[in-house]
């Protein structure tokens, strides 16, 4: 990908309104603790549904600037895992657990009713803390593997298609009481039903549908024949990469299911030559007629398993056959008013947007390309970038902060944020491998130097104003002190060039 010219990236004049995307910071609830489940369960999600409504393209929107309080990836989803705890203990009884926390889960099963579907509810109310779409995946992926003894492969599948179709239904109330019982219907409301695409909208007014099979099919309730759907397999080819590995792993559960009818297959086949052995010919009349079913579901998934296969062949030749294209990335005004921007990849060719950053908050027209950075993620990875771009992002409120901020230049998604809450200034500055910006020490202020990991180095031990500029100068860095007197500070060291006897570093760690 080429970017623009020079170290910092040159000023587009353009306006875009876009979403934004980060992690959250919710506090899990507990629920009990469950049973071990085992690998079988009789209910299982209804992987059909979920599939017929992938077949819509949804875009979620997301909160995307640096926030005030990060919470790991385990935490997150331990959301789920308490949730399916419980569940857990009694698949076959409605229940409603945590119903005054954050996360709310209700079991609505009728396991009487085989012609209309259950469903689990999982609903965000007021106080949810989540806003981004992979922590919805992870609150469910946990609550999925807990609950009903899926891997976290699986689960994880089945939770970019929950996701999915609760946008996709989003108020849609004739199709839920079309398919749903009774017991699911009355904790449903037009207003709050399914997922909106944008994170703002979630807290208090979404009731995320996990659509349940018959408890008597076990294994057999899990569909996944609907994913083959021209619509929705077109659908996942939009993107760039064509959706090829979320489909390969789609047909490794397909593989799985035919691996388990055909094993049910020969069981019930077993079970009707016993039965007619032994002279019971309405029992080996209905084992041979399982036998068959199961049979049938095993034949059917080899076919499609075998179909999409190809497909994803040739995707694969298509992609390895295109043209890599000119790519410029620069800086755009995302909110005019407030002075934010953001930035976005083009077509160099064509000026069409390929890519747009969903850290719609930066707070100044300095960014900087930083080279061979190696960082701890915020999906708690440990990645090396060969460029990651360097920002002062976000606003100071109870769920963002101001911090300095490392965004990559592929998806252009934040990967990593200071500790250290920053200044409103909009001053960033670059001094050899150095960067200067002014930090918060409580209600004060204090300039400070972080290197290209966004490890803060040094502070400077006097206050300054929280506006103040950052003047470079041969003599020295000349910023302006807490009481409105210049300061003169060294900027490998920020000690006070003018009282250098009576002056110490202010090291990083000992901030107060």
């Amino acid at each position: 990908m080429k970017k623009l010219a020079g170290t910092a990236l040159i000023f587009l004049a353009a306006i875009f309104s876009y979403g934004q995307s980060v992690n959250i910071s919710p506090s899990g609830d507990t629920g009990s603790e469950g049973e071990e489940n085992s690998i079988e369960k009789e209910i299982q999600v209804n992987q059909s549904e979920l599939e017929k409504a992938a077949d819509q393209n949804i875009q979620f929107e997301n909160y995307g600037g640096p926030y005030a309080v990060i919470e790991s990836a385990a935490a997150i989803k331990g959301i789920g895992e308490n949730l399916g705890k419980v569940i857990a203990e009694n698949l076959f009884e409605p229940a409603t657990i945590e119903p005054l926390a954050k996360y709310t889960l209700i079991h609505a099963v009728n396991p009487s009713d085989n012609e209309k579907l259950s469903a689990d509810i999982l609903v965000l109310n007021e106080n949810a803390g989540v806003d981004h779409i992979n922590n919805v995946r992870r609150i469910l992926n946990g609550y999925l593997e807990k609950a009903y003894g899926y891997s976290e492969e699986d689960a994880s599948t089945l939770s970019v298609f929950i996701t999915v179709y609760n946008a996709v239904y989003r108020g849609n109330m004739e199709n839920f009481s079309e398919k749903y019982n009774e017991v699911v219907l009355q904790y449903l409301s037009a207003e709050k039903t399914g997922l909106s695409t944008n994170w703002e909208d979630w807290a208090g007014n979404s009731q995320i549908i996990i659509p349940l099979g018959n408890l008597a099919e076990g294994i057999s309730s899990i569909d996944t024949t609907a994913i083959s759907d021209e619509n929705v397999v077109e659908a996942i080819r939009q993107t760039e990469d064509k959706g090829v590995e979320v489909r390969e792993q789609l047909t490794e559960i397909k593989e799985k299911e035919a691996a388990a009818a055909s094993e049910n297959a020969k069981e019930a086949q077993k079970e009707a030559a016993k039965q007619k052995q032994e002279g019971n010919k309405t029992e080996a009349k209905a084992a041979a007629k399982e036998s068959s079913q199961q049979q049938k579901v095993a034949d059917r998934k080899i076919e499609e398993v075998k179909k999409e296969r190809e497909e994803i062949k040739k995707d694969k030749e298509s992609i390895a056959a295109e043209e890599t294209p000119d790519l410029l990335t620069g800086l755009f005004v995302s909110d005019e008013k407030k002075g934010f921007y953001q930035l976005v990849t083009v077509d160099a060719s064509s000026g069409k947007v390929i890519c747009k950053s969903p850290v719609t908050q930066i707070r100044s027209k300095a960014v900087y390309i930083v080279e061979n950075v190696t960082i701890e993620t915020l999906s708690e990875e440990v990645k090396t970038f060969k460029e990651l771009y360097m920002a002062v992002c976000g606003i100071n409120d109870s769920h963002s902060a101001i911090r300095l901020c490392l965004i990559d230049p592929e998806k252009l998604e934040l990967q990593k944020q200071s500790n250290e809450v920053l200044s409103e200034s909009m001053e960033l500055i670059q001094n050899g491998s150095d960067f200067i910006v002014v930090i918060q020490d409580e209600k004060k202020f204090r300039v400070a130097i972080y290197d290209k990991n966004l490890t803060l180095k040094t502070a400077s031990k006097e206050y300054v104003k929280g506006k103040t500029p950052l003047n470079l100068t041969a003599k020295g860095l000349l910023v302006t002190g807490e009481k409105g007197n210049p300061l003169l500070l060294d900027p490998k060291t920020l000690e006070s060039v003018w009282n250098k006897g009576n002056t110490n570093v202010h090291s990083a760690g000992n901030e107060k």
